[in-house]
């Protein structure tokens, strides 16, 4: 009888434990899109430091970046300028870097190095306009900023 009534216990636990609501309409996963405070930053060839807020979320980090247009072949992993580790605050291109702030992890700081004058065809002055776009994510959701140089 003892057995019995164990039995019945534990049953009725795991139909109340676990609760399945047909009713919701609202799909796994909706996040609400990133609100930012700017999608593109501008700047000229003396290059600079610009600052962007995600409004509606606590904290950020990079997910990927890619220079000019992104494909598969050309996309720019957050990783750490000293050890080479991956380190989601941190991502670099050629001529432009980010971080998420230590102080402020809802804001990240965009700096565009100053684009080098050149005389001569053969310097290896760089093509101007040049873009890249910054993948940020907080979690399952994502948002993207575009960093242009003119």
């Amino acid at each position: 009888m003892k057995k019995l009534y164990c039995y019945l216990l534990f049953l009725s636990l795991c139909f109340t434990a676990c609760s399945l609501d047909l009713s919701s309409t609202e799909a796994d996963g909706k996040w609400d899109e990133m609100k930012l405070s700017k999608k593109e930053v501008h700047f000229d060839h003396k290059g600079g430091t610009d600052t962007i807020t995600v409004k509606n979320y606590s904290s950020w980090w990079f997910n990927t970046a890619c220079n000019e247009r992104c494909a598969d072949t050309n996309y720019i992993l957050p990783t750490s300028i000293d050890t080479g580790v991956i380190d989601n605050r941190l991502i670099s291109g050629d001529w432009w870097s980010a971080e998420v702030l230590k102080s402020s992890p809802n804001k990240v700081a965009i700096t565009v190095n100053a684009a080098e004058t050149c005389l001569s065809e053969d310097c290896g002055k760089e093509v101007f306009p040049r873009k890249a776009i910054i993948i940020m994510t907080a979690g399952d959701i994502f948002g993207s900023i575009a960093v242009y140089q003119e």
